[in-house]
C-alpha cells in the first residue's frame, strides 16, 4: 500500500515536470519564431 502511494505520488511529479518542460519548450519555440 505504501509502494502503490509511492509510485502515484512519483508518477505525479514526473508528469508536472514533464508538463513544465514541454509549455517551456513551447515558450521558447514561440518567442524564436517572433
Amino acid at each position: 500500500m505504501a509502494s502503490e502511494i509511492f509510485s502515484t505520488a512519483g508518477l505525479a511529479m514526473v508528469l508536472t515536470l514533464v508538463g513544465l518542460a514541454v509549455g517551456y519548450a513551447i515558450l521558447k519555440v514561440t518567442n524564436a519564431n517572433e
